[in-house]
């Protein structure tokens, strides 16, 4: 739902960042590894996104977290990523 999406944004955002710019984790990983910030962003949703289309091949198998986590992460990365092109710094 939009609520828990909303609280997990809240919560993870104010958790990485350390900060009051919710960009400012990717941005310091850009810097010390000479990556855009988008690009950092892409690596962390294709983690989730690896493991999303793993589930869709076997829905069967063991996660180390449910489905609708993961799901719920990539949303986040997609909306992070949107706030990075967005952003002027």
């Amino acid at each position: 739902t939009s609520d828990t999406l909303l609280a997990l944004t809240d919560s993870k955002g104010r958790e990485y960042a350390n900060s009051n710019d919710q960009l400012a984790n990717f941005k310091r990983l850009a810097d010390s590894l000479g990556l855009s910030k988008e690009q950092i962003v892409m690596v962390y949703l294709t983690k989730h996104l690896d493991s999303i289309c793993s589930f869709v091949k076997n829905p069967h198998q063991d996660l180390s977290e449910p489905i609708d986590g993961r799901i719920h992460d990539a949303i986040l990365y997609l909306n992070l990523l949107k706030a990075c092109i967005q952003d002027e710094d």
